[in-house]
């Protein structure tokens, strides 16, 4: 299937394909073969400006006076596109971000769905009456949109973090900037291509592709842009938290994770290994809210970690498009070396890294780690505390369900995390007292499109997906009318 079209990739500005400003390209790269996939038209300053001036008046004009149900019915219209074309879309990022192609169709199933749910519940975004103290009063809310968002996409999941940002920030009433990653940015620009066919009209989707360092810095302290929704690593999520301080934008932030996945005596075993093996090989481990530090209790530990090395050392790693692959290469060159000098790191503190797996095919010239457990782990370890973004786990063993619960929070992060117990009053223990925005028990983190997303700590600010996303892209108005003659 040709699923990379005609090249150089343009830039979406109002009613325009156009090239950057000063006809700069840049090369997006096939991770499995570390070969040249496409180039793209890389946004000038002045092209941010052009594309934010272009949302601002399609939001004063129209899209701020569309009711719901015009809204809605343009998003069910994408909805139908995005499914027409979901097979298309998934060889894109199989090819541009190194998934299996199996993986690829499998997380963008959900999509049109996704795109469905937020057209429905567009009517739920209402204000209430509110029985003050005084008679002669009406005092009632409205939730009003916030005007033209940019929202930053990171570069392992593109597809399905667009998504997840657009359609609230759409169903609420605003207008849109894009800024894919500059690592992953094409099926970003395959679905902007459905824009127009579904009917929105120009402006309230624009899509810039270029470098964090220009085209979104630009974005984020733009006077015309109200909200800004970022995902990605926490250093860039308080920088720009930072930018945005001093015109008070509203932010979300969805950033690092360093997840843990507790394991106790009591548990089911082989649920407990399929998502730890999950974890560690789904998109190579480059998932914020993988399990990355096992904490196995110290009685099962020999046991679960036996079966769990079994299914590791299963695992073929090799070529995306090879429906048989369970695993593909890690995003760039850049991301491989990062990964290989963590455990070069994790080795020289006194762990034991241990790698599983076997590569199948000519794999040398791609970017592939092998998955990888660090055995003998230590909580203060550098590799057990710092997100490393990749297919390595971090093995630590605990005692009892206050060493558990201490070694749970021992980090900055507070993302996801997940427990294996048939203990209920345990349970439900652990998940009052782990600090994080998700808990899963006895099974992993699953996100939903349905369901709020987001972190604790300095994992981010804000919630993403379900109902909570409506209302991050709305303000609340207060209104007070004195009936009294």
């Amino acid at each position: 299937m040709n699923v990379i079209e005609s090249q150089p990739y343009k830039l979406l500005i109002g009613e325009c394909w156009r090239e950057g400003g000063e006809g700069r390209t840049f090369d997006t790269l096939n991770p499995a073969t570390a070969q040249v996939l496409a180039q793209v038209h890389e946004a000038t300053e002045e092209d941010v400006d052009a594309a934010v001036l272009a949302a601002h008046e399609a939001y004063q004009k129209h899209w701020s006076k569309t009711n719901p149900a015009q809204r809605g019915r343009l998003l069910r219209r994408l909805a139908e596109l995005f499914e027409r074309d979901r097979e298309k879309i998934a060889w894109i990022e199989t090819l541009n971000v190194g998934k299996p192609i199996t993986h690829s169709l499998e997380s963008l199933k959900a999509m049109p769905s996704s795109l469905a749910y937020f057209a429905g519940i567009i009517p739920a975004v209402r204000g209430e009456t509110i029985p003050v103290a005084s008679h002669d009063v009406l005092n009632y809310t409205l939730r009003e949109p916030l005007g033209v968002c940019a929202l930053i996409m990171p570069w392992n999941y593109p597809m399905t973090l667009t998504v997840n940002k657009l359609a609230p920030a759409l169903a609420a009433g605003n207008t849109v900037i894009l800024k894919p990653s500059e690592v992953t940015p094409l099926s970003t620009m395959a679905l902007a291509r459905l824009f127009e066919e579904a009917g929105f009209p120009p402006g309230v989707v624009n899509v810039v592709n270029g470098p964090g360092a220009t085209v979104g810095e630009r974005l984020v302290t733009h006077p015309l842009v109200s909200r800004v929704s970022f995902t990605g690593g926490t250093v860039t999520g308080a920088r720009i938290l930072a930018s945005t301080a001093s015109d008070v934008k509203r932010v979300t932030l969805e950033l690092g994770g360093k997840s843990p996945l507790i394991v106790f005596d009591d548990a089911a075993l082989d649920k407990a290994v399929a998502v730890a093996a999950g974890d560690l090989i789904k998109n190579s481990g480059q998932v914020c809210i993988a399990c990355t530090r096992l904490l196995v209790q110290e009685t099962v530990r020999d046991e679960f970690l036996g079966r769990l090395q079994t299914r590791l050392e299963a695992v073929r790693v090799g070529s995306p498009e090879d429906p048989a692959t369970d695993m593909g290469p890690l995003v760039s060159a850049t991301q491989k070396q990062r990964v290989e000098e963590y455990i070069r790191i994790a080795e020289n503190e006194g762990a034991r890294p241990v790698q599983y797996g076997a590569v199948e095919g000519a794999a040398a010239a791609g970017f592939f780690v092998r998955p990888t457990l660090l055995l003998d782990s230590a909580a203060d370890m550098r590799s057990a505390q710092e997100e490393i973004f990749g297919p390595v786990q971090s093995v630590i063993s605990f005692r009892d369900e206050s060493q558990a619960l201490h070694l749970a929070n021992q980090s900055r992060y507070g993302l996801a995390a997940v427990l294996f117990t048939r203990d209920g009053g345990r349970a439900l223990r652990m998940a009052r007292g782990i600090q994080s925005g998700s808990v899963a028990i006895n099974t992993g983190v699953r996100t939903s499109f349905d369901a709020p997303f987001g972190g604790y700590k300095q994992s981010g600010i804000g919630k993403e997906r379900g109902l909570e996303a409506i209302y991050e892209n709305t303000q609340l108005k207060n209104v007070k009318y004195d009936m009294s003659e």
